[in-house]
């Protein structure tokens, strides 16, 4: 064995990278921040309407299924075409739906336009951004996350007050109209997004050269079965003087072996024929005419031809009639047992759904605990957008009061986003420990704004709730990436959306329900504070019992 410097290239942690995060914060900006003041600037088109907070919740609903189904298209697209294209394609989606929501005079064309068409469009952009930051950035991930993901907060400070200009001289359909324009310039981040192999940097390492192996098969690839095959009895007699190539002609059909078969070619193969031993030229000698031939392939080393008797011709005449000019793939019969063979082969559309979408993941019960309390808090959080502006308009507030509020809690979560990264990274604690603990600290700031009702306590508690929210946020997604391997980052992201949207289908309704219902916020608020509470028991269980178990085991090494 010799040591040599082997040069491999990484992703560069930085140079173009932050690049990249400035056009995440652009589309973040431009593609996502008009849901944050959805209630300010649907309210009175609502009330006008008559739709209550359940007409509501189900449009903003709707665009969250949208947004998350999305990620069943995400990982392909991003395959078969690119992240810069796919997040491309988004922002017009973003743009065309508020465009069309301008001519809206229902709950229906709102729910096409803005919530399906606008869905499907920020679902393609979220998804795409965030796969192209993790692909440029593994030590400096959480910062670059943070800093990208200050472009929507940024957004939730300017828009809510642009929102607010807007309509008081432009109106409802005027607002709309000229932010649907302003979203088209997510387009301009989308140009951002290079392919990462681009700006790949090399990076020597040591590595250790091996003595040439056999070429390991694929585990489907593992064929215990024996495979027979059938050929049919008019391939004439071959000349004596045959070369091998006189044989590459019958490679009409593929045969597996074993994953033990070694790299070994036909040539220094040998034939077994009635207990005796030929080299391969002795293919030469082989008269097929009239007979049955079956050839068992177990192994490469093992090509075993067993003959039946052979119809005899009494004269030459009568041999070369039985010989047919040409060779086709018709000539070919398989045997049922191989036919049986090739049958279970056959992969069905699940399995091949389950090949394209990477579903394996699925098998890892920390990725399924992981996306399930990711999914409770999405969630929680979509429906605290939506109602929260109803609840500060029930308090009393107008519509700049209510600017005001969300504008607050906006600036205190830039801050957190901007700030909390760099001195994060410099503790030993994993970015899905952090969130965690976030979620106990969002449940509890939330519950306690629920019950102010007073101008300056709404500020302070709006501002440390902000600081939180911020805190959760810049680890929101980069725990996907620390249970998953990065060639799978698409998938599992594509995966965490589609579950979290059917958290959102059978959660988002029934929580709208129990403010109409009960007719509180407060109610309706303290219930999307459980679902945070239940996220953080479920994550609670598992690090206990990966603790419990990480013990048992340094107890048996130390034994």
């Amino acid at each position: 064995m010799s040591n040599s410097a082997e040069t491999v290239l990484v992703p560069p942690d930085g140079g173009w990278g932050w690049m990249i995060v400035l056009g995440v914060a652009i589309v973040q900006l431009n593609a996502r921040s008009m849901e944050q003041c959805f209630g300010l600037v649907f309210g009175d088109m609502l009330d006008d309407l008559g739709v209550r907070t359940t007409g509501a919740t189900v449009i903003t609903s709707t665009m969250d299924i949208l947004i998350n189904f999305s990620g069943i298209l995400t990982g392909p697209l991003i395959r078969k075409f690119s992240y810069r294209k796919v997040t491309a394609v988004g922002a017009l989606y973003v743009g065309i739906g508020l465009i069309l929501t301008t001519f809206a005079t229902n709950v229906s064309h709102i729910i096409i336009t803005y919530s399906i068409i606008n869905g499907l469009g920020a679902g393609l952009t979220t998804s795409s951004t965030f796969v192209a930051l993790n692909r440029y950035f593994v030590k400096k991930r959480g910062r670059a996350f943070g800093y990208s993901v200050a472009g929507s907060a940024l957004g939730m400070v300017l828009i809510p007050q642009a929102a607010q200009i807007l309509l008081h001289h432009y109106g409802f359909r005027g607002a709309i109209l000229i932010m649907g324009g302003f979203s088209l310039h997510a387009l301009v981040g989308a140009c951002l997004l290079q392919p990462a192999e681009w700006h790949y940097v090399p990076l020597e390492q040591e590595s250790q050269k091996k003595p040439m192996e056999t070429i390991a098969e694929e585990e489907g690839d593992d064929e215990e079965a024996q495979t027979r095959i059938l050929l049919n009895t008019d391939l004439g007699r071959v000349p004596k003087n045959a070369s091998e190539n006189t044989f590459k002609d019958f490679d009409t059909f593929q045969t597996k072996f074993r994953k033990s078969a070694s790299t070994k070619s036909f040539e220094g193969s040998r034939i077994k024929n009635s207990g005796s031993d030929q080299d391969m030229s002795a293919y030469g000698q082989m008269d097929l005419t009239g007979s049955t031939t079956f050839l068992n392939f177990e192994s490469a080393d093992d090509l075993k031809v067993v003959k039946k008797p052979r119809k005899r011709h009494h004269s030459v005449a009568a041999m070369d009639a039985s010989v047919k000019p040409e060779r086709t793939i018709k000539d070919v019969v398989l045997s049922p047992e191989f036919q049986k063979l090739k049958e279970k082969k056959k992969t069905s559309i699940w399995q091949k759904v389950h090949s394209f979408m990477d579903f394996d993941i699925l098998h890892d019960p920390v990725y399924v605990n992981l996306v399930i309390g990711l999914s409770l808090f999405y969630s929680s959080e979509g429906n605290f957008k939506t109602v929260i502006p109803f609840f500060f308009r029930n308090l009393g507030y107008d519509t700049k009061g209510v600017a005001l509020f969300l504008s607050v809690q906006s600036f205190t979560d830039i801050c957190a986003r901007l700030i909390l990264p760099s001195v994060l990274d410099r503790f030993n604690f994993t970015k899905r420990q952090l969130f965690w603990v976030g979620l106990l600290l969002l449940a509890l700031s939330r519950g306690v704004m629920a019950l102010q009702t007073e101008f300056i306590p709404m500020i302070i508690v709006l501002a440390v709730a902000g600081i939180i929210r911020g805190f959760v946020f810049i680890n929101f997604l980069i725990t996907i990436s620390e249970v998953v391997p990065i060639e799978k980052f698409p998938a599992a992201m594509g995966l965490h959306m589609v579950i979290r949207g059917f958290f959102v289908i059978f959660l988002g309704p029934p929580l709208g329900y129990i403010r109409d219902a009960t007719g509180s916020y407060k109610i309706c608020i303290f219930s999307q504070c459980v679902l945070l509470i239940i996220a953080f028991i479920a994550w609670s269980i598992e690090f206990f019992l990966r603790s419990k178990k990480a013990k048992a085991t340094a107890a048996l090494e130390d034994s």
